[in-house]
C-alpha cells in the first residue's frame, strides 16, 4: 500500500484548513460527490481527503519531467509505480508512452481506503506538433506561434533537444518536430512558448497545439464554426465549439487543413484545458511555468491567470515573485466566485535539481573530442572535471575508482540541450523488492508472446552469459517494436538484435517490464548526423523487416521457454 512520508504530511497539512473552508462551502451545493469523477494532482503535496477520510475534489498537476527515481517533475521526485503512461491520439484514443525528459506532463491522482494519492495516470502532452517554418538564432516559428529555444538556465528550464540533434542549429526549415513547451506573458501582452523539449513528432500526420485562446472572432458568416486568434494563428474551430478568450484549447488538424501562407487553421478536434472546465468550488490546480503579469494581486502561470492575497503562501517564505520567476503555484477555486486563488507560490530550481536513479549503461571515456558520459533509463548523463564520484555501495566500482556499464547509481545534476550534466554520480546496491527500476540488455533467446514472457541472454562483465527471466503486461511500453507479436519478436530472434529492457527486479531474479525498445550503442545514439533516423525510424530496412515479414529462423518453442521462465519466478 502507498505511504505517505513525512515530507508529503507536512506539505497535505498545508492545504487542509483551506481545503475545509472550501468544502464546507461546497457542501451544501452537493459537489463533494463530483470527487469521484475528477482526477488530478498535488504532486506528492497532500492526502486527498478533508480530514476525515472522505473524497475530495481533485484536479490535475502539470510541470515538466526534470528527472526519473520514480519520476521528477519540476525537482519533485513522485512515486509511479501505480502510474499508466499514456499519449492521447488525435481521435481521442490513448497510446501507452515513455516519458522522457523535459517532456511537459499531466499528472492524475485517485486515492486510496487510507485517504492517500495515488499516481493513477500520466499523460505525455505535447504543445506543439507541426513543421518549421520560421526560425532564428534562438527561436522557431511553428504553427504561427514563436518557440524560444532556451540555453540560459537563469531565463527558464533548459530546452532539451531530442536525438536527431546535436545542437538547435541543427533543425532545419521544413522539419518536422514535436514541441513541449511553457506558454510565457500575460493576457494582452505578447505570449510565446519557452521550450522545455524538442524532439522528432511520434505522429506526424497530425497537427496539435496547445495554446490560450487570445482573442474570439466573429463566427464566420454563413457557417456554424467560430474563429479565434492563438497568437499570430487565426483558428477555425470544429462545428458546433465555442471558446472564450484566455481558455486553453487543445487542438487537432490534419497538415492539409494548414495554410501556412495565411496563418489559418481549420481545427477537426477540440478540448478545453481542466483549468477552465473545473468549476467546482475546492478544485484544485497544480501549474509550473515562468510567472508574467505579477502585480501582487494577481499573476498568469503556463496560460492561467491566478489570484494572490495574504494568505498566499511564499516558498521559501523569504521568496520575493516576479516575472520570469520559474515557479509551482497551487490554486484553488474559489467558492464565492469563479476564480482561481493561489494558495502557495514554491520558487522551481533550474539548476542542480535534476535526478536520476537506474542501471548505468553505455558507460564512455573521456576523450580529446568529448567528455565521459553514460546513460540511465535511456537519459544521457555528461560527467565534467566537477563531477564528484561516490563508489563506496559498489566494491567492484570502488577498487578500479571508475564507472562501469551495470552499475545501480543515484545521478544528481542538471538538465542541459544533451540530457543531464552530472554534479553527482553515486553508487547504491541495486535492490531487489520490485521498488526501484532496473536496465538490462541483451539478446532475445526464447519468448512467448501468450505467456508474455520471453527469456533475455546478457553478457556480463566478465564475457560470461546469463539468462534473465522477463514478463510484461498490458501496461508495458513497447517503443521499437511496437507490439509485442510472435512476428516482430522472432525476427529480433533471428537478426540477432539487441534490446533493453526497463523494469522492476523480484527476489526471485523475475524482471517485470515496464518499457522494451531496441537498444542502439551509444555513438550510434547521441552522435548522428541530422540527417540519420532516429533508433526504431521506420525508413529503415530492417524496420521494415520488423513491420510484418515473416522470417525463416524460428525462435525456441514456447513451451520451453515458459517452463525456463517459470522455473526462474
Amino acid at each position: 500500500m502507498t505511504t505517505t512520508t513525512r515530507v508529503e504530511r507536512d506539505r497535505a497539512a498545508e492545504f487542509q484548513p483551506e481545503r475545509r473552508r472550501l468544502f464546507g462551502r461546497a457542501a451544501g451545493l452537493g459537489l463533494i460527490g463530483l470527487g469521484a469523477g475528477l482526477l488530478g494532482g498535488c504532486g506528492g503535496s497532500g492526502v486527498g481527503s478533508n480530514g476525515t477520510g472522505s473524497p475530495v475534489l481533485l484536479s490535475q498537476s502539470v510541470g515538466t519531467v526534470s528527472g526519473f527515481g520514480s519520476v521528477v517533475v519540476d525537482g519533485v521526485r513522485r512515486d509511479d509505480s501505480a502510474a499508466r503512461v499514456e499519449r492521447e491520439r488525435a481521435d481521442g484514443g490513448r497510446d501507452s508512452a515513455e516519458i522522457r525528459l523535459g517532456q511537459r506532463v499531466v499528472l492524475e491522482y485517485s486515492t486510496d481506503a487510507a485517504g492517500t494519492e495515488v499516481l493513477g495516470r500520466i499523460e505525455v502532452r505535447p504543445s506543439l506538433v507541426g513543421r518549421v517554418s520560421e526560425r532564428t538564432a534562438d527561436t522557431l516559428g511553428v504553427l504561427g506561434q514563436t518557440v524560444v529555444i532556451n540555453a540560459d538556465p537563469t531565463r527558464g528550464p533548459i530546452t532539451v533537444l531530442g536525438e536527431r540533434w546535436r545542437s538547435a542549429a541543427d533543425i532545419a526549415l521544413g522539419e518536422a518536430v514535436e514541441l513541449h513547451a511553457i506558454v510565457t506573458g500575460a493576457p494582452g501582452s505578447t505570449r510565446r512558448l519557452l521550450a522545455t523539449r524538442i524532439d522528432t513528432p511520434a505522429s506526424p500526420d497530425t497537427l496539435r497545439l496547445v495554446a490560450p485562446v487570445s482573442e474570439v472572432l466573429a463566427d464566420r458568416a454563413g457557417t456554424s464554426r467560430q474563429q479565434v486568434r492563438i497568437g499570430a494563428l487565426t483558428v477555425w474551430l470544429p462545428a458546433g465549439e465555442q471558446a472564450q478568450a484566455g481558455q486553453m484549447l487543445t487542438l487537432h488538424a490534419p497538415p492539409a487543413d494548414f495554410d501556412a501562407a495565411t496563418l489559418v487553421l481549420r481545427a477537426s478536434r477540440m478540448q478545453v484545458d481542466a483549468a477552465s472546465t473545473l468549476v467546482a468550488a475546492g478544485s484544485r490546480i497544480e501549474r509550473a511555468g515562468l510567472i508574467a503579469g505579477w502585480s501582487g494581486r494577481s499573476l498568469t502561470i503556463d496560460g492561467i491567470t491566478m489570484e494572490v492575497d495574504a494568505a498566499t503562501v511564499l516558498k521559501p517564505a523569504t521568496l520575493l515573485p516576479a516575472d520570469g520567476l520559474h515557479a509551482r503555484v497551487v490554486a484553488l477555486r474559489s467558492s464565492d466566485a469563479l476564480r482561481w486563488q493561489a494558495v502557495s507560490i514554491e520558487a522551481v530550481a533550474t539548476t542542480g535539481s535534476a535526478l536520476l536513479v537506474g542501471t548505468l549503461s553505455d558507460w564512455s571515456a573521456a576523450t580529446a573530442d568529448s567528455p565521459a558520459s553514460f546513460r540511465v533509463r535511456d537519459t544521457r548523463v555528461t560527467l565534467t572535471s566537477a563531477t564528484v564520484l561516490d563508489l563506496g555501495d559498489c566494491t567492484a566500482a570502488a577498487a578500479t575508482a571508475t564507472l562501469v556499464d551495470g552499475l545501480h547509481v543515484e545521478v544528481t545534476g542538471s538538465v542541459g540541450s544533451r540530457g543531464i550534466v552530472a554534479d553527482r554520480v553515486r553508487c547504491l546496491k541495486e535492490p531487489r523488492d520490485g521498488t526501484a527500476q532496473i536496465t538490462r540488455q541483451g539478446r532475445i533467446l526464447s519468448f512467448d508472446v501468450q505467456a508474455r514472457r520471453l527469456t533475455l541472454q546478457q553478457t556480463t562483465e566478465d564475457g560470461g552469459v546469463r539468462e534473465i527471466a522477463v514478463s510484461w503486461s498490458e501496461s508495458t511500453h513497447w517503443r521499437d517494436p511496437a507490439r509485442a507479436s510472435t512476428d516482430l519478436l522472432a525476427t529480433l530472434v533471428a537478426e540477432g538484435r539487441r534490446i533493453e529492457i526497463e523494469g522492476t527486479l523480484s527476489a526471485e531474479g523475475l524482471l517485470q517490464a515496464r518499457r522494451v525498445r531496441l537498444h542502439a550503442s551509444a555513438d550510434h545514439r547521441h552522435e548522428r548526423s541530422p540527417g540519420q533516423p532516429a533508433p526504431g525510424d521506420t525508413s529503415g530496412d530492417t524496420a521494415a523487416r520488423l513491420a510484418g515479414v515473416r522470417p525463416e529462423a524460428q525462435a525456441r518453442s514456447s513451451t520451453d521457454t515458459l517452463q525456463r521462465c517459470q522455473s526462474a519466478s
